[in-house]
């Protein structure tokens, strides 16, 4: 059997599915509208297909290995016979931006299909045009010389790092973010906080941290901030006084570097990555010059699947850098308002709106709100905190009474926008009050609430564990509902921290009241 094109495919394949013509017509169904574009043909037998994989056709490989899934759905057995053929359905297709192409394969119409995501050169041109660019865009800050934190560790010798206590120094600093998933003997505390001063001894240090300080140090930067090493972790009077300035840490961050496939800091991030098990094919170009692509399963490169992406606190980190270099499991990344692209020669991933990938609205990057924000922009915060909320109360905190710690950076930063138009009361916001209090529990058998330690009031989603969907009024109900609040109020655990940890709260309302009959079997539905 002759093979063409540095043998990727069989001489079939090569006169069906990419011969020039029947190409195109896949490749145009990625600017179609219409669910059923692409390019449609029955296949060579499945004895053929068989003989096919066996002598390298990748296309028969795709097929050898998707058939007999539809087979044993529709027809209950386990392998197809040998003289039957199949109706094949080929489509490219956009997902989420312009750039970020996936190839569809669709078995006899009805079969869910088959996704794999595309890469080639002219994606990793694109990457690499797309870091140039970004940079000129007006949504990413160009960075800038700001107040370094309160203490930075000192990497311009990777060897012999140091603690510095900065006094109203001015510069340019990474930040980390990270997850602990053990104990850090060997971060600072009141008692080594002199001898850190002086030296860090490297040797002593989780391998991710060794890591960040050799990265920045690569970067040219000299000042590292991470938590471990520039918050005094026996001092819950230091605790108090450096969170709160969590949203300024990460915002004026030159670039944070994300740690993000590490599930412990012992297990660092500078490291090989395995490049995923690509599929060449055959690319016809616009041109009429024959070229190749890759393919590679659509499972392979999922940002929810990162040890990061489960974490609460590293949510703000990442949410609130202007940049990050995110070291995944499949790639190095680089991200910013704007854009995303992979760093090097390797597989070409575009990020979604999935878990891991939120960002807030663009006119949230800037760094000098209104002082009233217009009925526009009041939309854009509403529909940005429901979008914050989902994305984070699915995450995980280590002690429950984090869970308005963890997102309080990102809720300065929301007050600030709102300014004295609104007002944080326990992870809700009075101007919208009447909506916000109608969140409710993904799904209640997964929730829990927590006993005997308080998180925040009972009105508060912060009051469970476990995902949460924001109060929505698309129907505009709730603007028309009949009551008075008269009192909404919770009680921080610190002055210094108004936004994060409550010990009590308050609501009392004037309403009309009605007699209402509650199903426990059916806990969604109310009787009047």
């Amino acid at each position: 059997m002759g093979l063409r094109n540095g043998s990727l495919v069989c001489d079939h394949c090569s006169s069906t599915v990419f011969e020039f013509e029947s190409f195109q017509i896949a490749w145009a169904a990625k600017d179609s509208l219409d669910s059923n574009a692409g390019f449609s043909y029955t296949t060579q037998t499945w004895q053929e297909i068989d003989v096919g994989e066996n002598k390298g056709c990748n296309w028969c490989d795709i097929l050898w290995g998707e058939i007999p899934v539809w087979y044993q759905r529709h027809k209950k057995k386990d392998c197809p016979m040998p003289e039957e053929t199949f109706k094949i359905t080929v489509r490219f297709q956009k997902r989420n931006s312009e750039d970020h192409i996936v190839l569809r394969v669709i078995v006899e119409d009805d079969w869910p299909a088959l996704i794999w995501q595309v890469a080639s050169p002219w994606a990793f041109k694109l990457a690499s045009d797309c870091l140039v660019q970004c940079t000129l865009r007006h949504h990413c800050p160009k960075a800038r010389e700001t107040s370094l934190p309160t203490r930075v560790v000192d990497c311009s010798n990777p060897e012999r790092p140091k603690l510095v206590l900065t006094k109203g120094m001015r510069g340019f600093y990474a930040a980390l973010s990270y997850v602990w998933g053990e104990p850090q003997p060997h971060s600072t505390c009141t008692t080594k906080l002199s001898t850190y001063l002086e030296a860090i001894d490297i040797l002593l240090l989780p391998q991710t941290i060794k890591d960040a300080i050799v990265c920045t140090h690569n970067l040219n930067l000299r000042y590292l901030w991470t938590d471990s090493l520039c918050i005094l972790q026996d001092s819950d009077e230091d605790k108090q006084r450096e969170i709160p300035h969590m949203c300024d840490i990460y915002r004026d961050a030159y670039v944070t570097i994300i740690a993000a496939s590490s599930q412990k800091v012992s297990e660092g991030f500078l490291r090989d990555r395995k490049r995923p098990v690509e599929t060449p094919l055959p690319f016809w170009c616009p041109d009429g010059r024959l070229g190749t692509i890759s393919v590679d399963e659509d499972e392979s490169a999922r940002p929810n699947k990162e040890p990061v992406n489960l974490r609460a606190w590293c949510f703000q980190e990442r949410v609130l850098s202007p940049r990050t270099l995110v070291y995944a499991s499949h790639t190095l990344q680089y991200q910013c308002q704007t854009a995303m692209s992979d760093i090097g020669d390797i597989w070409h991933y575009l990020p979604s709106t999935e878990l891991g990938e939120l960002r807030l609205p663009d006119m949230m990057i800037s760094r000098t709100p209104c002082s009233t924000p217009s009925s526009d922009d009041v939309q854009v915060l509403l529909a940005a905190w429901e979008d914050v909320l989902r994305d984070y109360t699915q995450r995980a905190v280590s002690y429950p009474s984090d869970r308005l710690v963890a997102i309080s950076g990102i809720a300065q930063l929301f007050q600030r926008w709102w300014g004295s138009s609104n007002r944080y009361i326990a992870g809700l916001w009075e101007r919208n009050l009447s909506t916000d209090l109608l969140w409710y529990r993904h799904q209640p058998s997964q929730g829990r609430l927590v006993t005997g330690q308080y998180l925040a009031p009972s009105w508060s989603w912060a009051a469970t564990i476990g995902r949460v969907v924001a109060g929505s009024d698309t129907k505009g109900t709730a603007r028309n509902i009949l009551w008075d609040v008269q009192l909404c109020e919770a009680i921080s655990v610190s002055d210094n921290h108004p936004l994060g940890q409550v010990k009590g709260g308050k609501l009392i309302v004037r309403a009309i009241v009605k007699d209402v009959t509650w199903d426990p079997t059916e806990p969604e539905l109310f009787e009047l």
